[in-house]
């Protein structure tokens, strides 16, 4: 423990992810599970069901829930919405996870870098985050979608460089914070360097709001991936998503299909619920982490 840290401060599981565990939480393992059911229900969605998620049959279409062979009914198309959302949920949840994982990785690294550099390149990447934080998402990928047009890989890029700010102006905050402290004046004593007081001392006591903010960036992403999906800016349509299918079935939401519509919103909807319940609690009451 470093040297001015609190005599009473509880203890800790000091690592990577600095995290206290507290048993008897049935809503952080309500969400638990529920996450770890959609990211089941995403990897064995070839055992799950035989069809093709954009293979239309004509002899079946606009099937209602519960009907023979497909449980979630069919689309216009005679497409399985069953199948259509398990593999919907392999592309969000990929979106999700990899967006967050870039925009963690680059705010972490960006953050990082201003906490240890010079005053001036530590101001010009803060004013840099401020000016990019006013931009907003749509103007972003308009940009970019008029180069490389809509794709997979340009949703994770538009979600990445909009969303590493806050990541990096936190991290920076924290390591900044830290400097001064005994332990740290001491690991520079000894001879190490910035970057092996960073990765040593600085960073590991910085991680636990990272966590949180990491947890809440894969729902920012998924909700993301939804709502350029739905404005035709995402994933391509012959790419099954859950905002694709929100897509799809906007023009049927008055005509008594109202299922093709409150299926994949209810699956964004609970995503962004259980995620967001997993944040708060690394996040913890006092926003310092570790309160699982």
């Amino acid at each position: 423990m470093p040297p001015d840290a609190p005599a009473s401060a509880p203890a800790r599981v000091r690592g990577l992810l600095a995290v206290r565990l507290w048993p008897r939480r049935p809503a952080l393992a309500a969400a638990v599970a529920v996450l770890v059911a959609l990211v089941l229900l995403a990897v064995l969605a070839p055992l799950l069901t035989s069809l093709d998620p954009v293979a239309t049959d004509t002899s079946a279409t606009s099937l209602k829930p519960g009907s023979p062979g497909h449980p979630l009914g069919t689309d216009l198309l005679g497409r399985d919405l069953w199948t259509r959302m398990l593999y919907g949920a392999r592309t969000s949840l990929l979106v999700g996870l990899t967006a967050a994982a870039i925009t963690v990785g680059l705010g972490v690294l960006i953050g990082g870098l201003a906490a240890i550099a010079p005053r001036w390149l530590d101001g010009l990447i803060a004013r840099t985050a401020d000016v990019l934080l006013a931009l907003p998402l749509l103007v972003i990928v308009l940009a970019l979608a008029a180069v490389a047009g809509p794709s997979l890989g340009l949703v994770v890029a538009a979600i990445a460089l909009t969303s590493w700010m806050p990541v990096a102006l936190i991290v920076r905050a924290e390591l900044r914070g830290r400097r001064e402290r005994l332990y740290v004046r001491a690991a520079y004593a000894l001879g190490l360097s910035r970057w092996q007081v960073m990765w040593r001392h600085l960073l590991p006591g910085a991680l636990p709001p990272v966590a949180s903010i990491a947890a809440f960036e894969v729902g920012h992403a998924v909700l993301t991936e939804s709502t350029l999906s739905f404005l035709g800016l995402g994933v391509p349509p012959n790419r099954p998503s859950w905002g694709n299918l929100l897509t799809e079935a906007q023009s049927h939401l008055l005509t008594g299909e109202w299922y093709t519509v409150a299926i994949p919103a209810a699956a964004v909807v609970v995503t962004i619920v259980a995620v967001n319940a997993v944040a708060g609690a690394v996040a913890g009451p006092s926003g310092e982490g570790g309160t699982w």
